[in-house]
């Protein structure tokens, strides 16, 4: 007998993405008062990149 899980990975609501984008603005915020201008830039660039694996890697691609 085999059970799947199956866990919803897209709820987009209006204050679901106001949240996600005030969260996203506050760690690039951070990451620029300890790395700098180049290290929030190449650090943003590696976590979207990550996220985009993982949300391919969640969709089963």
């Amino acid at each position: 007998m085999s059970v799947q899980l199956v866990i919803p990975v897209k709820r987009n609501t209006p204050a679901r993405l106001i949240g996600l984008g005030l969260t996203v603005l506050a760690c690039i915020g951070l990451m620029w008062l300890i790395v700098g201008w180049v290290g929030a830039i190449v650090l943003t660039a590696e976590l979207f990149l990550l996220g985009r694996l993982l949300m391919r890697a969640a969709h089963g691609r």
